[in-house]
């Protein structure tokens, strides 16, 4: 929400929704969480709606109740366990927006974006992980800035002299072909 109000826009992709046994997901149901409604697979509308918040974490979620309508449902098997007598979900405070972007992954317009994305994200893991970019090693952003400078080009140093040593190889494979030699690996 804060990003939106920003002006800015996020990419990344959402987490599925966690499958139970088989069971109809929380996907699978028609959730309006500002309207705290949500509707069922067999078209049945929750009874009952509750807003749960943990005060030292300050997160809001919300329990939805199906207690009368499971009972003659003929989705029961699909959608209870076998001691359950009838279905509750609970969902975070921006559920929708997750809903949202969960169907928004599925299209190939998406796809396409993430393609500039995942581009990028191995060269920051390498960054990260490799040269120690998660952490800064002065005070003041000048000098952090200066530190990442140093660490992406030591970086792209590396990356040019491993390319470099591949070319040569292939060079010398090509050549010992040419002689009648095996290359050697």
């Amino acid at each position: 929400m804060e990003v939106q109000a920003e002006g800015r826009e996020r990419i990344g992709p959402a987490q599925p929704a966690p499958q139970k046994d088989g069971r109809l997901s929380v996907e699978d149901f028609k959730i309006n969480v500002e309207e705290r409604t949500a509707i069922c697979p067999a078209g049945k509308t929750n009874t009952q709606c509750s807003r749960l918040e943990e005060e030292a974490a300050g997160k809001v979620s919300y329990r939805l109740e199906f207690s009368t309508q499971c009972h003659d449902c003929r989705l029961r098997g699909q959608c209870l366990g076998k001691d359950q007598k009838h279905r509750t979900i609970v969902v975070g405070q921006h559920h929708t927006v997750l809903q949202a972007r969960r169907h928004e992954q599925k299209t190939p317009e998406f796809k396409e974006r993430m393609k500039h994305r995942n581009g990028i994200e191995g060269t920051q893991s390498e960054l990260v992980r490799g040269h120690g970019m998660r952490r800064a090693r002065y005070r003041g952003l000048v000098k952090v800035r200066l530190q990442n400078y140093f660490i992406a080009a030591a970086c792209n140093v590396k990356r040019w002299i491993r390319r470099e040593a591949w070319k040569l190889a292939q060079a010398v494979s090509v050549n010992s072909v040419k002689m009648g030699e095996t290359p050697a690996i």
